[in-house]
Formats: C-alpha cells, sequence, structure tokens
C-alpha cells in the first residue's frame, strides 16, 4: 500500500469527523487491518516516486475506557497502531505476539506511506509493511536502520544477544559480522548505503576497539587519534568519518572532522557528560549532557564543536530533530514531564497544558514548520503541535513516532 491521501473532499471530511470507531469496518477487517479512503499515492518504493511533503503520525490506539498508562509497553492488552498523514488516518494495524506487531516506539516507522514493523520472535525476525509480512529471517534482531529503495526494503539489525548483527536487503544478508557493535544509524549516502560499527579487542590484557565503516559493499578500517580514550559516537558526512570522543590527557571531548580536531565548547567549571550527532550535513549538530558543581545537569546543543544553546538547569531533552538549518527539541520539565519546553532556532514555547512529550521520535520539521507529537498526562486524546496550536487525534493513547513523507 503506497501513501494515501483523498482527492475526494466529502470523504475527508467525513474521515476527519468521526472516530476510528466510527470506521472500523474498511477494507482487509476481516484480519483486523483497516485502510484508509485515499487513493493518491504520495509515496513510493524510490524517493524520485515522491511528489508532495506529508506529515506521517503514528498513534498506538487502545480500546475505549482502558487506561493506557498503566500498562503502556508490557504488550498485555489489545491495541493498534494507527497511521495518518497530516491528521487523515490511512491504516489501523493490530498490535500483539499473535499479530507479530509491537506497540514499542523503536519497532515501527513510517517510511514514504506505508508503516513498517519489526518483531523478534522466539527464533526470528520478522519484517512487516502495513501489518503483512514481508520477509522473516533467523535471529532476533533489533533493527537499527531501515530503508526502501528501488522497490528493496534495506534492515541494519543488532543481535539482541549482544555482539553481532546484519545488513541485509528484503532478508538476505549483504553484510554480517558476529561480534560486531553498531553506531545506531544507517545513512543513505551518494554511493550507497553506508553505517559505522566496531569489533572489541584485547589489547596486553586491555579491552579496546577498532572501528569500521561499511559504504556500499565496501568496508574499511578507521584510523582514530591514538590519544583516543573513548569514542562517543561517529557518522560519514559524505567527505570524510567524523567522531566526538574523550582524550587522554584532556578534560574536554573534542569532535574529530577530517584532519581537524576541535576542543567541544563546555561552561566554566563544567563537564560534558554525554553527546551524539543528530546531524552529519553541513556544520555537523549535536545534543548532549553538561553538568556543574553540585550535579546539576543542563541539555545542551552545538553547532560542530560551538556550543550553540545550553538550557534552563534540570531540563532535558526528549527529543531533537533537525532539517537544513532549522533544529529543535522537546525538553521535559524540572519537576514533571507537562512543565517542558519546546525549541526551535533559539525561540521557546511553553508545553502546551496537560501534554507532555514521550518517546524520542515524536516531532518533524517541515519547510522550516515544526511539528510535535505531545501526549496528554490525564489519559485524554493526544495531539500534533504546530505554530503554538495543537490538534487532537481521535484515539486512546500515544503518540509513537513521526515522519517526512
Amino acid at each position: 500500500m503506497g501513501g494515501r491521501l483523498s482527492v475526494f473532499v466529502a470523504v475527508l471530511a467525513f474521515v476527519m469527523s468521526c472516530g476510528l470507531k466510527e470506521i472500523d469496518s474498511g477494507q482487509n477487517a476481516d484480519n483486523g487491518i483497516w485502510t484508509g479512503p485515499g487513493n493518491v499515492v504520495v509515496g513510493g518504493d524510490s524517493e524520485h516516486d515522491q511528489v508532495d511533503k506529508v506529515c506521517y503520525t503514528v498513534g498506538v490506539d487502545y480500546q475505549d475506557g482502558y487506561d493506557w498508562r498503566a500498562d503502556m509497553d508490557m504488550g498485555n492488552v489489545k491495541c493498534s497502531l494507527v497511521v495518518y498523514a497530516d491528521g487523515i488516518p490511512l491504516v489501523k494495524v493490530p498490535v500483539g505476539d499473535e499479530y507479530e506487531t509491537s506497540a514499542d516506539p523503536d519497532m515501527h516507522r513510517v517510511i514514504r506511506g506505508n508503516l513498517y514493523t519489526d518483531y523478534a520472535a522466539r527464533t526470528e525476525t520478522v519484517i512487516k509493511r502495513d501489518g503483512e509480512t514481508l520477509f522473516r529471517y533467523s535471529g532476533r534482531e533489533m533493527i537499527i536502520g531501515m530503508a526502501v529503495d528501488d522497490g528493496y526494503v534495506y534492515t541494519l539489525g543488532q543481535s539482541r544477544q549482544g555482539g553481532g548483527f546484519s545488513f541485509r536487503r528484503d532478508g538476505e544478508v549483504l553484510f554480517e559480522s558476529l561480534s560486531g557493535y553498531l553506531f545506531p544509524r544507517l545513512q543513505r549516502c551518494e554511493d550507497g548505503f553506508s553505517f559505522i560499527f566496531y569489533e572489541p579487542v584485547a589489547l596486553g590484557g586491555a579491552s579496546a576497539e577498532k572501528y569500521y565503516h561499511y559504504l556500499a559493499g565496501e568496508v574499511c578500517q578507521i584510523a582514530v587519534l591514538e590519544e583516543v580514550d573513548k569514542v562517543w559516537d561517529m557518522v560519514f558526512n559524505e567527505t570524510f568519518v567524523c567522531y566526538i570522543a574523550s582524550m587522554r590527557g584532556r578534560l574536554t571531548p573534542v569532535l574529530v572532522s577530517g584532519k581537524e580536531v576541535s576542543p567541544m565548547d563546555v561552561r566554566e567549571n563544567a563537564k560534558i557528560r554525554a553527546c551524539r550527532f543528530v546531524s552529519a550535513d553541513g556544520d555537523m549538530d549535536i545534543e548532549g549532557i553538561m553538568s556543574q558543581e553540585g550535579n546539576v545537569l543542563f541539555s545542551c546543543l552545538w553547532c560542530g564543536a560551538r556550543l550553540r544553546e545550553v538550557f534552563s538547569p534540570g531540563y532535558t531533552a526528549a527529543a531533537v530533530c533537525v532539517s537544513d538549518t532549522d533544529v529543535a527539541c522537546v525538553l521535559n520539565g524540572r519537576r514533571n514531564l507537562s512543565e517542558g519546553v519546546i525549541y526551535q532556532n533559539g525561540r521557546s514555547f511553553d508545553m502546551p497544558e496537560g501534554y507532555m512529550s514521550i518517546g524520542g521520535c515524536a516531532m518533524v520539521i517541515i519547510d522550516g514548520r515544526l511539528y510535535v507529537g505531545l501526549t496528554s498526562e490525564t489519559g485524554g486524546p493526544p495531539a500534533v503541535w504546530s505554530e503554538e496550536k495543537i490538534k487532537p487525534l481521535k484515539i486512546n493513547g500515544f503518540i509513537s513516532h513521526m515522519s517526512v513523507g
């Protein structure tokens, strides 16, 4: 099923005026899958098929009257994944072991209008599209990255037993390691797909790592600086590998970009506790946490090694997204989640009263406009925030994922 948006205004008006309960008898209802009213393809198997930008939202929908907050992730309660395109419901897929589908936000995503899910069965990994099985393969993996290109589905999966991973096309192995660990991203580059991993090695009784870059079927070892004590994150920026690392003899971690080594900016009397790349393009955006005396924590944003934003003490970033020159994040409050802040390019907005942000995938930027998925702290319908306005979704649950199609 390609992504769908109806061209029939009357049908759209009907769909948007009623909840999913009223339209639950649509196509394929016999197997628990409902598909929406539209038939105009806005996505496809190739990036060349894209004709418009759409905000896709996935909601986890529980039965009416059930307090989903009491058992959100246990998988023992009947619920469904519901996909919306610009607020219009497209598909609903049942969740549960019998459907080999999980409500875990890390185990589903929308790619060009289709809902792709992964599921770790007893001895297999199962990949589905809109509730229908595409392929399955031996071994239980966590899907770190997924991409769709020219009709093929590519998956990058880390073993759930620890070391070892595989890169596959429609389930067939293109590359695998029996002991490697992945940095958590699959990148699409001009030359092909790219990812970075490391292999543990023992050197004179001490543990260490060797780092490798996979690019379009070729693997090469990455030479890190001899003074590196620990690599925090690595990305490929289409030219060379960049990494953030702590260094022996230095109090401050550094950003290594090609031959350039730049100390990360830090506040006076503060220490960087963690940081990671949120983009590999342009100036390379980085987010992390800094601490000062008394173990006071600050969430921070960097543009390259330059400190871009330091947020108020106690606020922690729940999600960060980047698009071109736009940088945005949602910060949870100091005392409770509902006192959070929505930030975009130097502007901050109070979290709407009664809402909070959960999960790290529920925000996108489309042509400079920010969309944030919010969850009701009282158990009411979730909502999409944009330009200081909120639009509730008529489901009983939370927003787990947002993406641009």
